[in-house]
């Protein structure tokens, strides 16, 4: 009888080790192609000496050479196993699997393969939730899958997966197995180097060779993909006060700033414009979060030459004049926190409080909403075209108003949640400002 457990890991860590018929085996790899045919275990040693990880898998198929990579802190060592390597080894070249892991509070493992490579970040143990949506991202990219293994559960069709079948220990080879990465290579390791490099010269000839370049491609492309979405949650995460996960991508209020940082930040950034310059006068600005532009007219015998010397330094770049040389126009850049994946609200509950908040400071808010579209992703080289996306699972409506008042009073404890403002415009009117603020709200 199998039995799956967790042993306990590093915070930074995303490894588990799970039990099954005494064998150890370890999920959460870091999985990356090796390009060597022959010195792929030095490519490894580097890798994991700048990545500072110490254990490796390493797969070899007639298409790929791939490692995965794991921290002795995190609990793995040698003669454990890989749980990816150990299934990829049996199932084929292209799959997706999941099942549930016995724990305290039910948790699942998912483990994906495209082309004999372990698709990296489809290798690890999350919550039902999850690991569905994990599996709903791949099935919306350009991924065709021989075959798919998913609960009942879920769901999603597929078909259960026998994984104490598959971890029997009479189906476990070596090669499934982690080792620690040590300097240089041993006599052994050089022979079947030698051995492999025969191999590989010998066979990649004629078609076969133009064939294993085209899956070449496709693997890459997924590789690149995958390694892109990562580092656009890494960026993500720099500039948010929490810790975003990567379904924050799919929604576009976690990548901007939310509504009391965004009025810090343009709000804060008109009121210390000078209402005059070197003789030149404020007449408007507007505010993205990111950028804010202002304009100043020239006054009298005021000069060009004045203004931009007395601008020099305190501004993105040097004034744009336009207008016959009677406008300039004054840039300002901001990068202020993201808000991060706020838990959306119902539709009529969200917008019967924004509206009713707004309506009580005696504004007058037009809002509508506004189709979601989500982009098709584009084909792989060599792939067909990927199906129709899912359904997206927010609605967003856009709110504008007018006012006299500066929008960080107006707006001064609304409810924000799933709100984030979009622009702020002011405009000098008979020595008085008038403001306009742009803002979208998203709700379930």
């Amino acid at each position: 009888m199998a039995i799956a457990s967790t042993s306990p890991v590093a915070p930074a860590q995303t490894a588990q080790i799970l039990t099954y018929h005494g064998k150890s085996f370890v999920s959460g790899l870091q999985w990356h192609p090796l390009g060597s045919l022959t010195g792929y275990m030095k490519e490894a040693r580097e890798y994991g000496r700048l990545h500072k990880m110490d254990i490796v898998a390493i797969r070899r198929t007639p298409n790929v050479i791939q490692a995965g990579f794991v921290a002795r802190s995190a609990g793995a060592m040698k003669g454990m196993y890989s749980l990816a390597a150990a299934l990829a080894g049996q199932l084929g070249q292209s799959w997706l699997a999941a099942w549930q892991v016995p724990d305290d509070e039910p948790r699942y493992a998912l483990v994906a393969v495209i082309d004999g490579a372990v698709i990296p970040g489809y290798d690890l143990v999350g919550s039902a939730t999850e690991i569905q949506r994990k599996v709903a991202q791949l099935e919306s990219r350009a991924l065709t899958f021989d075959e798919t293994y998913l609960p009942p559960e879920f769901g999603l069709g597929g078909k259960p997966l026998d994984i104490d079948e598959l971890l029997q220990p009479g189906n476990l080879k070596r090669d499934y197995a982690l080792r620690p990465l040590a300097f240089g290579l041993s006599k052994g390791e050089w022979i079947r180097v030698g051995v492999l490099g025969l191999i590989v010269v010998a066979g990649v000839i004629g078609y076969s060779q133009w064939e294993a370049h085209k899956r070449e491609q496709r693997r890459f492309a997924a590789v690149a993909a995958e390694a892109a979405r990562q580092a656009e949650l890494q960026a993500i995460n720099e500039r948010s006060k929490q810790q975003q996960t990567i379904h924050a991508l799919e929604h576009p209020w976690a990548k901007r700033p939310g509504v009391p940082d965004f009025l810090l930040t343009c709000n804060g950034a008109i009121d210390r414009l000078p209402l005059s310059i070197a003789g030149w006068l404020f007449t408007s600005a507007q505010c993205d979060g990111v950028l804010l532009s202002t304009n100043y007219k020239r006054d009298g015998n005021s000069t060009a030459s004045a203004f931009v010397a007395a601008t020099r330094g305190h501004f993105a770049d040097e004034p744009a004049f336009f207008d016959e040389g009677n406008g300039a126009a004054l840039k300002l850049t901001f990068e202020p926190p993201l808000a991060g994946d706020d838990e959306l609200l119902q539709a009529a509950a969200a917008l019967a409080d924004l509206t009713s908040w707004l309506h009580g400071q005696g504004l007058a808010p037009i809002i509508k909403e506004v189709p979601v579209v989500i982009p098709t992703p584009q084909a792989m080289p060599g792939q067909p075209a990927p199906p129709a996306p899912p359904p997206p699972d927010f609605k967003h409506f856009e709110l504008t108003f007018n006012t006299a008042l500066p929008p960080d009073i107006v707006l001064r404890d609304v409810p924000s949640q799933g709100l984030r403002l979009r622009e702020i415009k002011t405009l000098l009117q008979s020595d008085q400002l008038a403001w306009s603020v742009t803002g979208d709200l998203y709700v379930k």
